[in-house]
């Protein structure tokens, strides 16, 4: 176990050296990204105990995947592998406890440490005979893989925008918007095989503009419903909402250029901080738009040519 977790370090202290960061700059970065985004979380959105919860339990469960769990398979025992799903659940929990700690919700503290437990004791299934129909077409792979994934944080999130309504809470309906695109930014995080790319009959740029428009029109079919929904109710209120949607699309887009900008593995971290630092400030998009668009496109020249 000891050599587990020394692994880890290692991996995440290469994942810092090849983004181009010290760790020792980026460990209090992320430290300071994750008080900051947890505190205008609690300031802007209502009920934000029970949310911060179900937050923390979503990435718990996505942390300790089937696929990281048929790795410590192979290497360990039975009771060793308890013991590691279980320490990686509570390491996974412990900055959400320790700001629920901070914000004194300690009833809150106690049920988190409940589901992280039950989370560490889930075993996922390789397979699943169960298919979901997605809204989209055999292209968009990202989209497809993915919402088969999440479909059930597309349930919760369609349920916020009626809470949003019934409570008469417009900035709740805001954060539903942004909430499909930080689901759909998710599935820009894995990297394809270089077969998937090269079998393009495109340059970097068709290639970059065809999963653009691919991520624009796919989210623009989980967002219309509750921007239609939401004018219903708030309509004098209605260019917020539009004015969010492009946001979402920028940050999206944003994703699909760090996706081919990055072409290592073990990178979801840094990709993750920013994402939170243009969640927070916006115009720095400004800055990472083009910046990680210039590197997928020489990223992408070596595979396209």
């Amino acid at each position: 176990m000891k050599y587990y977790y020394q692994l880890q370090c290692k991996r995440l202290y290469r994942s810092f050296k090849d983004f181009g960061t010290e760790p020792v700059i980026g460990y209090p970065i992320i430290v300071v990204l994750f008080y900051w985004f947890s505190m205008f979380f609690f300031i802007r959105v209502p009920y934000a105990s029970y949310f911060y919860i179900a937050l923390s339990t979503t990435f718990v469960y996505t942390f300790s995947s089937s696929g990281h769990s048929e790795f410590i398979k192979q290497h360990f025992s039975s009771y060793n592998l308890k013991k590691i799903k279980l320490l990686n659940s509570l390491l996974g929990a412990m900055p959400f406890v320790i700001f629920l700690l901070y914000k004194t919700y300690y009833k809150e503290i106690v049920f988190m440490l409940l589901l992280t437990l039950l989370v560490s004791l889930l075993k996922k299934r390789s397979k699943v005979s169960l298919i979901i129909p997605t809204p989209f077409n055999k292209n968009p792979s990202e989209f497809i893989i993915g919402f088969r994934k999440t479909f059930w944080l597309f349930l919760l999130i369609y349920g916020l925008a009626i809470i949003a309504v019934v409570k008469g809470n417009f900035n709740l309906g805001l954060f539903a918007i942004l909430a499909v695109f930080l689901t759909c930014s998710g599935y820009y995080m894995k990297q394809d095989p270089e077969f998937y790319i090269w079998v393009y009959a495109m340059n970097s740029k068709e290639f970059l503009m065809h999963k653009v428009l691919i991520a624009i029109k796919y989210s623009f079919l989980l967002t219309i419903p509750l921007v239609v929904f939401l004018s219903m109710f708030y309509l004098n209120q209605i260019h917020i909402a539009l004015l969010f949607l492009i946001l979402g699309w920028m940050y999206l887009i944003m994703y699909v250029f760090m996706k081919y900008a990055f072409r290592s593995q073990g990178l979801e971290i840094m990709q993750g901080v920013i994402g939170i630092l243009c969640i927070l400030f916006p115009p720095l998009m400004i800055i990472t738009l083009p910046y990680f668009y210039n590197k997928a496109l020489s990223n992408l020249d070596l595979l396209l040519k």
